[in-house]
């Protein structure tokens, strides 16, 4: 990012992604970095992306487990959200996995984010906090007061506008996001509701794929001209990293 240039662009996040914990707590109920991963543990990681100039962002889920099944934040927040800070961490996703089913409505769903919110503020650390509730519930009525950001539709793939089952809505009323969703698809959901987004707080419409092979070049200047348009966070999503 830094040697191509793209800091000084304003692409300042390298987001750490799930699978960086070990699959148990410590004995205190704290989460750990997985040692063969990170030797150095996660300070070390946050304090080196710090002294190039960029910010250093982390994920977990509001649930028991974390997509790909490790410990996730659910009933845990104080204790997490301090953890992230005194790690240095300026950036959480934080996903929507093992709920327990604590969603169906916006009300459940809105106390469930809303408690981590809380959590990261009292750290006092500015820590941007990333929804990634997939749509459900209809965040963009409600996530302008506790979050920066918040998933309006299920995960994007890198297509500019295949059809695919996994992905069964084509509007933002939806009760089912799934996966799987293309780019036109995305952007005929969130056209409904851009006006939601304001100064700090935003429709996310999950992250850019252009270059990853699927698209033609014209449809890829396309999608990330569109998510522009669409005011979506793309100064925060240059490099992600799934382990």
């Amino acid at each position: 990012m830094v040697d191509f240039g793209l800091r000084d662009l304003g692409y300042r996040y390298v987001i750490l992604d799930d699978c960086w914990s070990n699959m148990e707590r410590s004995d205190n109920g704290s989460l750990v970095a997985n040692s063969t991963k990170f030797p150095n543990g996660i300070k070390a990681v946050a304090d080196q992306i710090h002294d190039m100039g960029l910010l250093f962002g982390m994920y977990s889920s509001a649930g028991m487990y974390t997509c790909a099944q490790y410990p996730a934040s659910l009933d845990h927040e104080e204790q997490d959200a301090q953890t992230f800070a005194d790690w240095g961490v300026d950036y959480l996703k934080y996903d929507n996995c093992y709920n327990q089913g604590r969603e169906g409505n916006s009300q459940l769903t809105f106390d469930r984010y809303n408690t981590m919110s809380e959590a990261l503020n009292k750290t006092r650390r500015p820590i941007f906090y990333s929804m990634c509730n997939w749509g459900r519930d209809y965040p963009w009525n409600w996530a302008q007061t506790m979050a920066n950001s918040w998933r309006m539709s299920g995960d994007i793939y890198d297509s500019f506008n295949r059809p695919d089952d996994r992905c069964p809505c084509t509007t933002y009323d939806c009760t089912l996001p799934g996966f799987h969703c293309s780019v036109m698809n995305i952007i005929g959901k969130v056209a409904s509701i851009v006006d939601k987004g304001q100064p700090g707080a935003w429709n996310d419409l999950d992250m850019l794929e252009v270059g990853n092979g699927g698209m033609s070049d014209d449809e890829y200047k396309a999608h990330f001209s569109m998510w522009c348009v669409a005011k979506t966070l793309i100064p925060n999503q240059v490099l992600i990293i799934w382990l």
